[in-house]
């Protein structure tokens, strides 16, 4: 494993936890646009799962499909498959409800769900590589 590629995956974490932040943030306000906060929580989880690869050496695709990155894993890192059914809710935060025509905001419980999930994600990973949080 390459210096370089640890310190890659260390920072792809880093934007993640930037986006954990957000998106917690964002929930205080009294009024959270939750498009907002489960963008930032689909992209915490995107950020994450391409630290993973980048520290495997794996190379991917660039796309915000977590089922896609999430296989990607799977064969090094089983465990993760559990959240196949979370990524595939997050996937759609990524572009169907931050762009026109979004007929359905998400609610404040799924905006919720989808942080407490990729604050999930990302601690598993950080330890799975060993970056301390």
């Amino acid at each position: 494993m390459s210096e370089q590629n640890i310190e890659f995956a260390y920072q792809w974490l880093k934007k993640a936890d930037n986006d954990l932040i957000t998106a917690r943030q964002t929930l205080l306000l009294p009024e959270a646009p939750t498009d907002t906060v489960t963008f930032h929580a689909q992209q915490a989880v995107e950020k994450s799962l391409k630290a993973f690869l980048t520290f495997q050496q794996i190379e991917f695709p660039k796309i915000h499909e977590l089922v896609r990155l999430l296989d990607l894993t799977i064969s090094i890192f089983p465990e993760l498959d559990q959240f196949r059914k979370a990524c595939a809710e997050l996937s759609g935060y990524a572009i169907d409800v931050r762009y026109p025509p979004s007929e359905v905001e998400p609610s404040r419980d799924e905006a919720i769900f989808s942080v407490d999930i990729a604050e999930e994600i990302v601690r598993i990973i950080r330890d799975k590589i060993g970056m301390k949080g």
